[in-house]
């Protein structure tokens, strides 16, 4: 195949990835809206997924890191789920450094209501597609994202964030055998024992 046919069909790639995104997250956002009478933003549902991790604690630089935002945003959006009432935050006996967040039983409810939600959605929509091609697809899509991946970055430092988008496990690590530092250091390395199931969130 010739570079601009080569190009052409990669472009097409990019644009049905793109379009896919947009549908996913339409969709995350139509449920949310519906189960929370939109109180929360998408945003807000990611960082309560985070904070319901079991046994972790956090500092604000780790929240930053795992959201990819400075720590001043990441200190707000904190603050903003403690002023209504979704976190409870408390400094770390263990750690000065660290702060221990819990949700609230208020949180908690929203972000059950949220999943139910969102899991009657995706099976209304999805539940007949086969199997194998569900599979297959997050086999490829995991082969590109990582391809896509600066090859002149620090190995260190290559990651997908892949949590953002509450994937158990690492991208990065699944495809090139590569330990995240992200990853190990927010929910735990290949090695550490399984912990209780956290609700899968969204996507892109």
């Amino acid at each position: 195949m010739d570079e601009e046919r080569k190009i052409e069909l990669i472009g097409q790639v990019m644009g049905a990835s793109h379009v896919f995104c947009s549908a996913v997250n339409e969709m995350l956002e139509r449920t949310l809206a519906e189960s929370s009478q939109e109180q929360l933003a998408m945003s807000q549902v990611r960082l309560m997924l985070l904070i319901a991790r079991p046994g972790r604690r956090f500092k604000v630089t780790d929240v930053a890191d795992f959201l990819n935002v400075t720590n001043a945003a990441a200190s707000r959006a904190i603050d903003r789920l403690v002023q209504r009432g979704l976190v409870d935050r408390t400094v770390s006996a263990e750690d000065r450094r660290a702060v221990d967040l819990a949700l609230t039983p208020v949180a908690e409810k929203l972000l059950e209501e949220f999943t139910t939600t969102r899991n009657h959605e995706l099976l209304r929509l999805l539940g007949s597609y086969p199997e194998g091609k569900l599979r297959r697809v997050v086999e490829l899509v995991d082969e590109l994202s990582v391809l896509l991946l600066d090859p002149e970055m620090d190995p260190d430092e290559r990651c997908l964030r892949c949590g953002i988008h509450f994937r158990e496990g690492c991208v990065v690590r699944d495809v090139l055998g590569r330990e995240c530092v992200v990853a190990s250091g927010l929910y735990g390395t290949e090695d550490d024992e399984e912990q209780p199931e956290v609700p899968a969130a969204e996507a892109s």
